[in-house]
């Protein structure tokens, strides 16, 4: 998770690219581990400086990936903390999730037909959107009861990592990290975020959430987009 001053997410890459940042190679050794472990443990797991570990693992607590505990120090030192990983951080996609598979596969698909085809593009991409996240809305979990929740468990899972809000700025909106369609994105906008914006309205619907106000803000800023609920 690259910081960047360009306008809009980063690239998504799979967890097991041999390019792996730095934040993704901690989460995916928090995967691997069986309970909560300190800094010094991760440290012997990956190999990466402590501060650089400590660094990444602030991130992905900030990103709601990982989970923060602190343990009492046996002695006067001060309190040691542990980390462990979220569901929002198991849900990150792998190359072999197949709902993740089938987005990239359908989407290019759709998107390179209905840019040269459509004479209503971005309307007719948002409805696909839609129904397709009316078909994934009951898998990404709860949604009546805490539809952002829900939402960031989906994105995640489909390779945007999201990031929530400050709980003392809820209206600031959910940031979307990386895209798993940068390039795509980029060509035909119109097309592509306007699918990103019906899922999310069709995955709100299924769950029997209110979808009315969700605005999907592209290359908002830089290093990411912008989502925003609005219930």
């Amino acid at each position: 998770m690259k910081k960047s001053n360009r306008l809009g997410p980063e690239p998504w890459r799979p967890s097991g690219a041999t390019d792996q940042s730095p934040a993704e190679r901690v989460l995916a050794a928090l995967t691997e581990q069986v309970g909560p472990v300190t800094t010094a443990e991760l440290v012997a797991v990956i190999g990466l400086h402590a501060n650089t570990v400590r660094a990444h693992l602030q991130e992905l607590t900030e990103a709601g990936l990982v989970r923060m505990e602190t343990v009492a120090s046996a002695g006067r030192g001060r309190p040691a903390h542990r980390y462990s990983i979220t569901d929002e951080g198991r849900a990150v996609p792998r190359v072999n999730d197949p709902a993740f598979a089938e987005y990239r596969g359908l989407t290019t698909a759709f998107a390179t037909y209905l840019a040269s085809r459509s004479d209503n593009p971005s309307d007719e991409a948002r409805e696909i959107g839609r129904a397709w996240g009316r078909q994934l809305g009951d898998d990404a979990g709860p949604g009546r009861a805490d539809p952002a929740g829900m939402i960031m468990r989906l994105l995640a899972r489909l390779g945007f990592t999201p990031v929530p809000p400050p709980a003392t700025d809820p209206g600031e909106g959910i940031a979307l990290r990386t895209c798993p369609l940068l390039e795509l994105a980029e060509e035909m906008p119109e097309v592509i975020c306007q699918v990103h914006q019906g899922l999310v309205e069709g995955a709100l619907d299924q769950a029997g959430a209110s979808s009315v106000g969700v605005e999907l803000l592209p290359f908002a800023e830089p290093g990411g987009c912008r989502l925003h609920l609005r219930p």
